[in-house]
This record gives C-alpha cells, structure tokens and sequence, in this order.
C-alpha cells in the first residue's frame, strides 16, 4: 500500500468512527435549521456580549425578478431606433431633476459608509452615463459636488451638512427617515475611528464621537414633516425634495408623505445594503424589494398621485433586468449601491493581504484603504454603468418598445402562480384541473 492510500485510509476510518458516534458530529450547524452563518452569530455575541452588527444586507434569501420573465415581440426594433431612457424625477417640482437613465449612485456616506476615496471613484464613474450620485447621510461633500453632474444630498438627522450654503448647491433633497438595513436605528462612529480629515468633515471636536440619532428632533409628526419639505423647497429655490423611508407600513405611510407634500418617494426594501447595523434588524425587520414595490405603486395609483411623485426603488437591484422589470411593475428610478461597489473594487482585490475582506480595500474603516486605486475604480464602475445602459437598450429593442415608459406588466409572464399573484402579471402556462 502507497503512503498516500494509508493516509486516505486512515482519514475515512476516523470519519466514520466519528458518524457513528453521532454526539461528536452532530453539532447545531447540523439540526434545526441552523445555518453555518446563524452558528457564527452565536459565537461572535457569546464572545462580545453585544448585538450582532453585520455588513452589507440580508443572508436571507428574499423573492427577488427572477420568477418572471420578458415577452420578445415578434417585431423587435430596427437597429439605430432611438431609445428614450430618461426620467423626469419630481414633475410638479419647480426644478425637477431629469436623469439621462433610470438608476442612480445609492446612498454611500463618506465616512459613515465608504472611504473617500470610494466616494470620489464613484462620483467620477456616474458622469460615465451622466446620472447622479447621491451625498449619503454625512452629508454634502465639496470634492463630490466639484465632480458630478447631478447631487442628491441627505438631509440627515444629525445636521451634518445642513447648511444652507451646501443644501442650496443640490439637485434634490433627500430626507433621510429610515432605511431598508437598519429600519429607523440611528448609529455611532467612536472617536478614535475617525480621523482628522472625516473630523473636519463632520464638524466634530477632538475626542467627540460622531452620532446619528434614531430620529429627526424636529421631526416628530405629519405636520412637521410638512413643514420640513416646504422649508426645503424654499430654501433650494424649488428641487425636487424627496423622502426615504424603510419599506414598512406602505400605504399609510405613503398618505403620510403625500400629504407632506414630497416631490418623490425613495423606497428601500428588506434585502438593502449597509455598512453595519445591527442583524436583528437586516433579517427580522422590513418588506422586500417587490413586495413593496408593487403595493407602492398600487396605492399610488389608487390616490391619483402616479403621476405626479416619482417613485425611487432601491435595496436589492443588481441588473438592468432587475429594473427594467421594476419599471413595467410601476418604479420610475433606482439606485444601486453594492454592485457599484464591487465593479468599482474587482480587479483591485488582489491587492489585499492574504485572509483580508474585500470590504478592507474599500469600507471608511477597513484596513487597506490605502491600495484603492481611485482612477482605476472610477474607469470600472463607469463601465458597469455604461453595461447597464446598453442592456436596456437591448431588452427594449428586443421587447419592440422605443421608451422604458411604454413598460407594462403585460410584457411580463410570471412563471409560478405565487408571482402571478403577488404581481397581478398573467402566468406564463395554463393552470389544468387534477383529476
């Protein structure tokens, strides 16, 4: 016998000693549901003592637009068609925002999210496709508003950059409530996580840490949120001022921001993305992405009001078929966040260390932030943007539609009955009687 076939041989008798002895394997990964990741979260909070916060989004795994599918025309259009991608955010708004396609750069803040050098790739990747890109909740950033074309800034509940002089300089404002990741949970950045340059940044002495508060202190009723769109509406001379909100309470809390009289809804599923919060509210709290949007744009519809605010998706969007999808579902725009990300990051992982994360290389507090190359991440996310553009290209040549605002659940088929119903989009097979 070989050297290699006795140790082989010795390994397969110790494992099955081990399965027959049943209480040495037979670990909670292995019964009741328990996924390596749930065993894992146990382990971290019996070694801390303290709630699981975890990057990025949900492990859950939510119902997503892959059930459904598009119906080709017969008659595609001819190459060289002109393709109308554009999308007017805020209509009624004296200053409405038109976005050359229907995405945006989510919601990444400088520090409390990304580092800036992140922010600043990406600021420079959304003029590949001329779309905006939005401040994040620590506010206007001078270095991003210099490079784009088009600024969202969060009007964010600890006021940082909140001055009239930095508000004044977006194309829309954005009232940051609540989030899909982090329902309406507020954050803290310790002191000695934050460097001189992100201290001046947020205005913040030495030794001070950086808190977000649950909640807006003068924000604690309709009426005064009513009060908070009108004075942002004036004070901006007009853009669109929109919302954000956790997908929760849908139509109530649409009539709430109907009547606050917002310009556009962003709304963020269950499965969106996030720095860090807490695991109890990624996996436990929220509506999923198409459950939401689907009953959102029900009730838009219903109080007559589709056409006038814009709804903004965002949480869980990765392709140009995701959206397009969303669109003929009732959406008007999306941003996307984490996909960004990764093109922006992808050829420059090999960079790390061995046994670094990727989200070292590109997180405000990971390790290796240094080795972000920021052309080169800028040059990456533009073409992944470029790619997502071509693709609704080709999805609506092929669909025979020369505008995404001719998209319509009747160019969708779901493939189970469970889409059809939480859709209302015909199936895609007749349903036969069992005899």
């Amino acid at each position: 016998m070989s050297l290699m076939r006795y140790l082989y041989s010795r390994v397969a008798d110790q494992m099955l000693d081990k399965l027959a002895n049943m209480k040495m394997v037979k670990f909670p990964a292995l019964v009741d549901n328990y996924s390596f990741i749930k065993f894992l979260g146990i382990a971290e909070r019996a070694k801390n003592g303290k709630p699981l916060t975890e990057p990025l989004g949900s492990t859950l795994d939510f119902k997503n637009f892959q059930d459904l599918m598009f119906v080709p025309s017969m008659f595609p259009l001819p190459d060289g068609t002109p393709l109308d991608k554009k999308v007017v955010i805020g209509k009624k708004a004296k200053k409405p925002m038109e976005l050359p396609v229907p995405f945006m750069i989510a919601a990444m803040a400088y520090g409390a999210s990304v580092s800036k050098r992140v922010k600043l790739a990406l600021a420079q990747a959304s003029l590949a496709v001329g779309t905006a890109t939005n401040s994040g909740e620590t506010g206007f950033l001078a270095e991003e508003r210099e490079i784009v074309k088009l600024y969202v800034v969060q009007y964010n509940r600890a006021g940082w950059n909140n001055t009239p002089e930095q508000l004044q300089q977006a194309d829309m404002i954005e009232i940051k409530i609540s989030q899909g990741a982090s329902a309406g949970d507020g954050f803290r950045i310790t002191s000695e996580r934050i460097d001189d340059e992100l201290r001046e940044h947020l205005n913040l002495e030495e030794g001070q840490d950086a808190v977000m508060p649950a909640r807006f202190p003068d924000i604690n009723s309709v009426e005064d949120l009513k009060n908070k769109v009108e004075e942002l509406r004036e004070l901006t001379d007009g853009v669109p001022i929109a919302v954000k909100i956790a997908a929760g309470d849908i139509e109530n809390d649409i009539d709430k921001l109907l009547y606050a009289g917002v310009d556009a809804i962003v709304l963020d599923g269950a499965q969106g993305e996030t720095a860090g919060s807490p695991e109890i509210l990624i996996n436990n709290f929220g509506i999923p992405s198409l459950y939401a949007l689907v009953r959102a744009a029900k009730y838009l519809e219903k109080k007559g009001a589709k056409e006038d605010v814009s709804l903004i998706m965002t949480g869980g969007f990765r392709d140009a078929a995701d959206m397009l999808k969303g669109i003929a579902l009732g959406a008007d725009a999306f941003y996307i966040g984490y996909p960004v990300d990764i093109a922006a990051a992808y050829t420059q992982l090999n960079r790390l260390p061995p046994g670094a994360s990727p989200t070292d290389l590109y997180l405000y507090d990971g390790k290796h932030t240094e080795l972000f190359d920021i052309k080169e991440g800028a040059d990456c996310a533009g073409n992944f943007l470029k790619a997502l553009a071509e693709e609704m290209d080709i999805a609506l040549r092929c669909l025979g539609k020369d505008s995404i605002h001719k998209l319509t659940k009747e160019d969708l088929v779901a493939m189970t009955e469970e889409m059809a119903q939480i859709t209302g989009v015909k199936l895609a097979y007749p349903i036969h009687p069992i005899h």
